[in-house]
């Protein structure tokens, strides 16, 4: 859904600067001499209509800029680390991506869960950490998600000392463990 939301909004905002731009060069008759644009500029008191399309232009080119620079900003304040400790010296960060590594393996430690995806999200000065996993059908779903959440939390706060907000566990499916021959 957010990948939708962002190829429209880069969709409008480069039609909204296209449309702006043409209805610039339309108004002032794309290629335009130093002379012709002297002679537009005295006559723009009797052009009404033309003004207008200009004031059409410009809020369309504000508009796609409004649109590219939320689209750019976005990006650009998006955390992708946790601060563990800052001092005297400098920071001290994990990446999410280490975050999400540690999540996986104490997920995959269990015997029960077949597979897990697993997602860091900056929540403050802490972190969420969603995780999808597959497990066996004969599982307590509600015990399994408590215990998966716990060990989660405790295992980055003992390796890295960040803090955990939430951890959120869904169980995507359940299929039958795989014969191994």
């Amino acid at each position: 859904m957010k990948r939708t939301v962002g190829i429209l909004s880069g969709i409008l905002a480069f039609f909204a600067l296209v449309f702006g731009a043409v209805l610039i060069l339309i108004v002032i008759g794309w290629p335009i001499s130093e002379a012709q644009l002297a002679a537009l500029a005295a006559q723009t008191h009797r052009m009404p209509g033309a003004l207008i399309l200009l004031l059409v232009a410009f809020v369309c080119i504000a508009i796609g800029i409004v649109v590219l620079y939320g689209m750019i900003g976005r990006h650009l304040n998006r955390r992708t680390t946790a601060l563990l400790e800052k001092n005297a010296l400098g920071e001290t960060a994990v990446s999410f991506s280490a975050l999400k590594e540690i999540a996986e393996r104490t997920v995959k430690s269990r015997c029960d869960v077949g597979s897990c995806k697993t997602k860091v999200h900056a929540l403050g000065n802490s972190v969420r950490i969603d995780v999808r996993v597959v497990t066996a059908p004969t599982v307590s779903l509600l015990e399994l998600t408590h215990t998966l959440q716990d060990m989660i939390r405790d295992a980055i706060l003992t390796l890295c000392g960040t803090e955990v907000a939430v951890v959120d566990v869904t169980v995507d499916q359940t299929e039958a463990p795989s014969k191994r021959a």
